[in-house]
């Protein structure tokens, strides 16, 4: 028992010594190094927000989204993460199509979409058979999904951005 307690108090003594430090460090704005490089610490309010972009990439479409991604990630210099959205089989395609690109250098998740979670919630409709792909239906789970966030951006993948995402988020 008296080894538990003094187990706690080590524990307790180390916690409390890193918030000193963490508040130090925050007051007196001392840069901290990591692998050699200085990261200048910034306060809340001088960060960048992270815009999160939400894409869709069907098997057959995937040329399509990697196109919406990279004309947001061209004509921006905000903090998008972009969360690629994908059926089980499409996912590890899309990550190889991102890392061999000039894509490689964005900030992105992929996110598997179930489509069982669509099971005795659509009627088949045979007369437009295009409109019943599970990933249609995304857009209408995305607090399940990604639920980080207040608000988030959803791009079909059939859109090219012209201008700097982040006017449009911040609307």
């Amino acid at each position: 028992m008296a080894l538990l307690r003094k187990i706690n108090q080590i524990l307790l003594f180390l916690l409390v010594l890193t918030i000193c430090v963490i508040l130090y460090n925050k007051v007196h704005k001392v840069p901290s190094t990591l692998n050699n490089e200085t990261i200048d610490l910034e306060s809340p309010e001088e960060m960048e927000e992270e815009i999160p972009v939400v894409i869709c990439a069907a098997a057959g479409r995937m040329g399509a989204a990697v196109a919406a991604i990279s004309s947001i990630y061209s004509n921006t210099d905000a903090n998008v993460l972009f969360y690629i959205v994908g059926l089980k089989n499409t996912i590890p395609h899309i990550r190889k199509w991102i890392e061999n690109s000039k894509l490689k250098e964005i900030k992105y998740k992929t996110v598997e979409f179930n489509p069982m979670i669509l099971k005795g919630k659509i009627r088949p409709d045979a007369s437009r058979p295009e409109l019943l792909q599970p990933l249609n239906f995304v857009r209408y789970y995305l607090p399940l999904l990604i639920h980080k966030y207040e608000k988030v951006i959803y791009l079909d993948d059939d859109v090219i951005v012209q201008g700097d995402i982040q006017e449009l988020y911040n609307t």
